[in-house]
């Protein structure tokens, strides 16, 4: 239920409009009435209402004023204004911070409705929104743990001489998710950081990040006492970074943390000297902020894991025949939970070169739903499912079609357009129906559009 507040110098507005409505029947929750716009800031701030129906003159603060000094603290706050004839100059101002909506005086209860519902209408559109995308960055961040933490566990399963060899199948394969601008990566050391303490050290750091840097990924690992993080070079000075190192102290700890920054290298030296560092202790933690993957450095399991999956998808199918069953009972020998979400990703990012049907977006919703698995026999089904789902998805599914090749050509021409959808397509360029080409995409390709389109969208 949304909340209102109603803001206006004349008492018999304010009290008409509050008692002729049925607020509750329109799923409104009137929280009060305001007789001018100061008390109607200060209850704003005290109780944040969804929507402010307001005169737009009022004595002390102006219902204008109110909103431009609203908007600076929360443009979500919507406002309805009550306005007289002369003055749609200031509604016309008032538009220009987000207002679209404005009653002249008197006006009517079913126009007073008419608007609150308007204005009810568009916050659950923005609900809808807010949730797609928050659901996009949770896949997205799921996706990048995964590359990070197989890349990681490729570095730990090879031996030094073999390491070259591995960057360059790996970056080949991978680089247009990693890094599609070739930028510079920066490295932060934090020595003297207590294993108890890393739980709240990851906390601040996250909460630090998102505060200052949201729109740049930032990658955590832990082992002994040393706690660094990488990131996209974006500036020459970082000092509120290291204004947040310098502030770092942790109780039960003698030793407050010592920090040290290393000049920005490409993604593949920086992964190559962190790998390099942490290969020799036998337990890794990583964290994207949100959530933190233990990595168990058992060398020899990750790599006949990693070979066994690479040897899966191949045209001959004795061999992958086999190679499936020996795989899959190497998932099932395994009795240790972290260890099974820690070799998952290389599983399914192999899987996501090779088989077309399968995306990132399916990699990423895979890795999500095993995260918040805690049972390890359901854990070690779901993983098996999977390759056998891989498996049959490589072996059965063209690699390509008729109608999907024509929506595919389309997407990838027209891909900046943000209303471009699968009914668009079939209605106005392939002039079919849209249900027939939705099963015919998903028959021909394996992946459903709207997977395959936000995956072609995040490369």
């Amino acid at each position: 239920m949304l909340k209102l507040l109603i803001a206006d110098d004349e008492k018999v507005i304010r009290e008409t409009i509050s008692d002729l409505i049925d607020w509750k029947k329109s799923g409104i929750e009137l929280i009060g009435t305001a007789k001018d716009g100061i008390e109607a800031y200060n209850i704003i701030l005290d109780k944040y209402p969804d929507i402010v129906l307001t005169d737009i003159r009022m004595p002390g603060l102006s219902g204008l004023n109110l909103i431009q000094k609203i908007y600076d603290i929360n443009k979500d706050t919507q406002f309805i204004i009550l306005s007289g004839y002369n003055e749609f100059e200031y509604a016309k101002t008032a538009m220009q911070y987000g207002v679209r909506h404005y009653l002249l005086k008197p006006c009517s209860e079913e126009q007073i409705i008419e608007s609150i519902e308007e204005v009810k209408e568009e916050y659950a559109k923005k609900l809808a929104t807010n949730h797609i995308v928050e659901e996009h960055y949770l896949l997205q961040d799921q996706f990048n743990t995964g590359l990070i933490v197989n890349i990681i566990n490729s570095y730990l399963a090879h031996e030094i001489n073999e390491l070259p060899d591995i960057e360059d199948e790996y970056f080949a394969n991978y680089h247009k998710y990693l890094d599609r601008n070739n930028s510079r990566y920066d490295i932060f050391y934090l020595y003297y950081v207590e294993e108890h303490n890393f739980e709240r050290a990851n906390s601040l750091l996250f909460n630090f990040w998102k505060s200052h840097y949201p729109g740049i990924v930032l990658n955590i690992l832990y082992v002994h006492n040393t706690m660094l993080f990488f990131f996209p070079s974006f500036t020459d000075s970082y000092e509120l970074i290291e204004q947040f190192c310098n502030s770092l102290s942790f109780r039960r700890q003698n030793t407050n943390p010592v920090w040290e920054h290393c000049l920005s290298l490409d993604l593949k030296s920086a992964l190559r000297k962190i790998s390099m560092q942490i290969r020799r202790y036998e337990k890794i933690y990583y964290s994207n902020g949100r959530t933190v993957t233990t990595i168990s450095n058992y060398n020899n399991i990750i790599k006949d894991i990693q070979d066994l999956t690479k040897n899966l998808f191949t045209a001959d199918t004795v061999s992958a025949k086999s190679t499936l069953n020996l795989l899959k009972k190497n998932i099932e020998s395994l009795n240790n939970l972290n260890f099974l979400k820690q070799i998952a990703p290389s599983i399914v990012m192999i899987a996501a070169s090779k088989v077309s049907s399968f995306g990132v977006v399916d990699a990423a919703e895979f890795l999500l739903k095993l995260k918040n698995e805690s049972n390890i026999y359901k854990c070690k089904k779901i993983i098996s499912n999977k390759i056998d789902t891989l498996y049959a998805s490589y072996n059965s599914f063209p690699s390509n079609g008729y109608i999907s090749n024509k929506i595919k050509s389309y997407v990838k021409e027209h891909l900046s357009n943000s209303e471009l959808s699968l009914k668009w397509i079939a209605e106005h360029e392939l002039y079919m129906n849209v249900d027939y080409i939705s099963k015919k995409f998903v028959k021909e390709t394996g992946q459903k559009f709207s997977h395959y389109l936000t995956d072609v969208r995040i490369k």
